[in-house]
């Protein structure tokens, strides 16, 4: 008898309960699932829901919202650039497999998100703002320990303000008419009515309830975490990071290809705020010309040339793990916790002579590929890592070039 028909030849998984939903029972050689998705260094339950529809389906996929282009060495630089450099982390030793890194995503959601980028998860206007000044005015702070002493303390954030706590997010649909072709739409459920709404590209290219410009179009919003601790909701400033590489190269697309209806001002503007945001994380405080700090640096600086051997030793900079409270709120450094470790492991130390640009197309590759737009010899310091792409070898640097002159003659 022909199996071409048949859907499934191999054993069913077994069903876990899930909400008031029983346990489907099967036999011992199905396969064993769980209501929890776990990864090596947590889990996120099955009941939260999709982080964007709301919704609470079996079929769910487990995402990272920061994830590494390539295994091995890439996956733990990146682990350290966000946790040691970036330090946008508010505890010690940070995997991308922890649960601030993952969320809930419906398949179709997912696929647009990450494999064709149609759409983009992303800080909303007003939890964006209130990011911006947060780290710009710790910037400040570091940039006047730089030109005071030559040197400035770690980044320093307030991880307790309601913008990280509670963060707002928006769904921005880059490509509103491929993420939701003729007869798609997007199902928002609403746990507190038990009702859907569904949402379609319209005529303004916003996602509203009907292709009218004057329907109600999809709102921002938060998520409920259920029972994770604070430290394990999902990290709003990866969420920063994750849509500014979307942003970036969307706003660069539509600079050498202006698309025949673009996309409203604001969200436009929401996506530069986007990538300031990302900007000043990866913004490193240097001495200001004329500065007591810039003129330290500089008789350091000679010294060494003199004298290397003694110049070398300086104190290594403490990292402090901080505490959670017993609501799971983020504390404050515990010296009694304290674990000590360099600012930056050795991998990464090149990068503090680096530009923002330099900086940012570094992590940018090492987090999602690289950019054609972005000069190979930037990276010939940086520590070797299974990725031939982010080094200037000769063919590298060939293919390169040929791509700006294509750029520049079409």
């Amino acid at each position: 008898m022909s199996l071409i028909h048949r859907l499934s030849v191999k054993p069913f998984a077994a069903v876990p309960a899930l909400l008031d939903l029983p346990e489907i029972k099967r036999g011992p050689a199905s396969s064993n699932v769980s209501s929890r998705h776990s990864s090596m260094r947590g889990s996120v339950d099955l009941e939260e829901g999709c982080l964007i529809t709301k919704s609470v389906k079996y079929a769910h996929h487990l995402a990272r919202m920061v994830n590494a282009e390539h295994c091995g060495d890439s996956q733990s630089i990146v682990e350290e650039l966000i946790e040691l450099d970036l330090v946008v982390i508010p505890y010690a030793r940070f995997t991308l497999d922890d649960p601030c890194n993952l969320t809930l995503l419906e398949p179709f959601v997912h696929t647009s998100l990450d494999l064709y980028a149609f759409i983009a998860l992303s800080p909303s206007s007003s939890t964006v703002n209130e990011l911006i000044e947060m780290v710009k005015s710790d910037n400040d702070g570091r940039q006047q320990e730089m030109d005071q002493w030559s040197n400035a303390r770690h980044r320093e954030l307030n991880f307790l303000v309601s913008s990280f706590t509670n963060p707002e997010y928006e769904l921005v649909s880059l490509h509103p008419e491929h993420f939701l072709p003729r007869g798609a739409v997007l199902p928002i459920y609403d746990p507190a009515t038990r009702t859907c709404k569904n949402y379609v590209p319209s005529r303004d290219r916003r996602l509203r309830e009907s292709i009218e410009p004057d329907s109600a179009r999809l709102p921002p919003f938060r998520h409920d975490f259920q029972n994770r601790s604070k430290t394990n909701d999902l990290n709003i400033f990866l969420v920063a990071i994750n849509a500014e590489i979307k942003f970036r190269r969307y706003l660069k697309m539509i600079q050498e290809h202006p698309p025949t209806t673009p996309l409203p001002d604001d969200v436009l503007a929401l996506m530069r705020r986007v990538v300031e945001l990302v900007d000043l994380l990866y913004w490193d405080p240097v001495p200001t010309k004329g500065s007591k700090g810039y003129t330290m640096l500089a008789e350091r600086s000679l010294l060494k040339r003199k004298n290397p051997e003694r110049a070398g030793r300086s104190s290594q900079p403490q990292y402090t793990e901080t505490t959670s409270d017993e609501e799971g709120g983020m504390g404050s450094p515990s010296p009694s916790k304290a674990w000590k470790m360099s600012k930056r492991s050795r991998r990464l130390d090149w990068l503090a002579d680096a530009d923002v640009e330099t900086r940012k197309a570094y992590g940018s590759a090492l987090m999602s590929g690289h950019d054609i737009d972005y000069d190979p010899a930037l990276f010939e310091d940086a520590f070797p890592i299974d990725d031939p792409h982010l080094y200037s070898d000769k063919a590298a640097m060939e293919t390169w070039n040929q791509g700006v002159t294509e750029g520049l003659s079409s």
